[in-house]
């Protein structure tokens, strides 16, 4: 086999070009013919080189784990194989990773890569929110050797990694109260039910004024303020909206808080959490769209690009996704419940798709009657509101918590408390827990 190839150099290498002088001379043609015989088959050799090096080219992608919480590294390992018999004597290799992202290690090199050889491109990302966060396409550019010509490739496979959102465990702080028998999710209910007295307390700080306990307040000479028992429903579906207008006029209250949707997303891991530890069925629903359902980057767009630029533009180029499929994960009491729902909150993405009142309706015949719905917005529109009066029809039990507006919350309030839906104003991290503990902010 070496001696085939070795015989296979020297005619290559050493008679054809003899044979090219031979005739060059005995045809008698002129030094500017010669010249331009010559310059023409360098041409046509470097343009075999560039054709030649990068089309047999294999490249992979491997991550340790793609799965993380935020601050969570990821180790990212490419390998490039060259497979031909031949080396490619200059290639220029670089990953598409986020600019915010930290990234450490080799994530783009020029190098020599020798025949039937591999080369490892080892680096470390840190992705730095929640998201479903693109790796790659990876980008290549080699060229002859003489720099007449240069050719890009970008490699069409993206490798995706999901960071889950941030979540509180919500404690209950009631002390010495005895859950009922066998009824193990009324005493880890989020909410209380306003049909089911208890009994009374000293009056807090904050408590609404609709529970103060007149006739108790009038005998003991002190503020008293009503307790009841908290909800009997069989679970909860949580409903989050997140259709890009439903958001626009939200707004954070606090300095350098994160932006009202991004609390939304961690209000409903918080609940689906809390209500997943009590032994519920869990589930969720909400008119956002999952990056993963995408196709990637077309054919056309990995075609070989002209130059290293254009390389670059298609490899940050993402196609327009017209999907308008729901995200809907029925109710469910099973171990990883919670794990299923956390992560689809984690890719989850803004859509300008359908609302959530035109697509509540037709979800509303797969959710149980004694499922509560805690619908999580930031915007009360008159559809919303028609469906959730739908629904409280029904016979649904319907929460309203509305994140970062005060003028949709009172909306809601003066039309939607009066159908019998319970509305809530969420402008603060601590509104759970507020509510965990019986101090309601209505």
């Amino acid at each position: 086999m070496i001696h085939n190839r070795v015989f296979l150099i020297i005619i290559f290498g050493l008679a054809l070009p003899a044979a090219a002088l031979w005739a060059l001379f005995a045809f008698h043609v002129g030094l500017l013919a010669v010249g331009i015989y010559v310059s023409l088959g360098l041409l046509i050799l470097a343009q075999l080189m560039t054709v030649v090096w990068l089309r047999p080219l294999v490249c992979t992608r491997e991550l340790d784990r793609d799965v993380v919480t935020i601050g969570e590294p990821v180790n990212v390992t490419t390998r490039l194989f060259n497979p031909a018999p031949w080396p490619i004597l200059w290639l220029y290799t670089e990953e598409t990773v986020l600019s915010d992202s930290g990234c450490q290690g080799t994530w783009r090199r020029l190098l020599f890569l020798p025949p039937r050889r591999s080369f490892y491109l080892t680096y470390r990302i840190i992705p730095p929110r929640r998201g479903c966060h693109p790796i790659g396409p990876l980008i290549l550019e080699t060229g002859d050797v003489f720099g007449l010509f240069r050719r890009c490739r970008v490699e069409p496979r993206r490798d995706f990694v999901t960071v889950l959102p941030r979540y509180s465990v919500l404690t209950d702080f009631e002390a010495g109260r005895q859950p009922r028998l066998g009824n193990l999710a009324a005493a880890r209910s989020i909410f209380e039910d306003p049909t089911l007295p208890r009994g009374v307390r000293e009056y807090r700080r904050g408590d609404p004024l609709k529970r103060i306990h007149w006739k108790s307040s009038a005998r003991t000479g002190a503020l008293r303020t009503r307790l009841f028992d908290p909800v009997i429903e069989a679970g909860a579906t949580v409903v989050l909206d997140f259709h890009k207008e439903a958001w626009a006029e939200a707004r954070s209250f606090e300095k350098f808080s994160q932006p009202p949707a991004e609390q939304a997303v961690e209000i409903a891991a918080t609940v689906c959490r809390f209500l997943s530890d009590g032994g519920w069925r869990v589930g969720f629903f909400s008119n956002g769209r999952d990056p993963l359902g995408l196709p990637g980057i077309t054919l056309a767009q990995a075609r070989a690009a002209a130059s290293l630029g254009e390389a670059r533009n298609v490899a940050g180029k993402r196609p327009a996704d017209n999907r308008l499929a729901p995200i809907a994960i029925r109710p469910g009491a099973s171990p990883d419940q919670f794990s299923i729902i956390l992560e689809n909150l984690g890719r989850i993405e803004l859509s300008d798709g359908l609302t959530i009142d035109k697509l509540l309706p037709e979800e509303l015949p797969y959710i149980p009657r004694r499922q509560a719905l805690v619908v999580i917005t930031g915007d009360v529109t008159d559809g919303l509101i028609t469906a959730l009066s739908d629904a409280r029809g029904l016979g649904y039990r319907v929460l309203l918590l509305v994140v970062c507006n005060n003028i949709a919350h009172d909306r809601a309030f003066e039309w939607l408390v009066p159908r019998g839906v319970e509305v809530y104003r969420m402008d603060k991290e601590w509104r759970l827990n507020e509510i965990v503990i019986g101090r309601q902010y209505i």
